[in-house]
């Protein structure tokens, strides 16, 4: 049989950028480039700021904070506490006096005992002013270290978002077959 060599065919896939959008792409990625670069260079000018609002209610939050643990501003109770415990003294010597009771140790024990509770009532709300003021400062704190860390992050997010765009990439698919004849 007289018959030629047949040559095998073959096929060749290539890819790559569709020719269309490579201008497209080339701005794009020198964009996430520039962007990139300047995350690294300072991450604040890629993570958004606090809002003036939040900044002003976080340090609100913690100068309250402090004053519950401090005992200071509004969690001052000096004044409210010494007036009470002089109604209480007051109240329990007029009591005192109206029972016949004057200067008895029965009288002065009610008076004690009167001055205690009192006293004992402002301990627990200054502890329970101090818990949450402790809590208040712990959430300032919490997001503080958020957005230091989301500036810290910056070029990791960036650099990720830059990988991102170049897999997106407009790809075409060119397929050649050669060769499958014969003589």
């Amino acid at each position: 049989m007289g018959g030629g060599r047949k040559t095998p065919q073959t096929t060749t896939v290539s890819g790559g950028i569709d020719p269309e959008f490579k201008p497209y792409l080339k701005q794009v990625l020198a964009d996430v480039t520039d962007t990139y670069k300047a995350s690294v260079d300072d991450p604040s000018k890629t993570v958004a700021a606090l809002d003036p609002a939040q900044q002003a209610a976080l340090d609100a939050q913690q100068s309250q904070a402090q004053d519950a643990l401090t005992g200071g501003g509004a969690y001052d109770y000096t004044s409210a506490m010494n007036k009470d415990i002089q109604n209480v003294v007051g109240q329990a010597a007029g009591q005192a006096a109206l029972g016949g009771y004057g200067g008895s140790a029965r009288s002065q024990q009610m008076m004690a005992s009167a001055v205690g509770d009192k006293s004992l009532q402002y301990q627990q709300q200054k502890q329970q002013d101090m818990a949450q003021g402790a809590q208040a400062l712990g959430q300032v704190g919490s997001a503080n270290q958020a957005y230091q860390q989301q500036l810290l992050d910056a070029p990791h997010t960036q650099a990720s978002r830059y990988f991102g765009y170049l897999g997106s990439a407009p790809q075409q698919q060119i397929q050649k077959t050669t060769g499958g004849g014969g003589k």
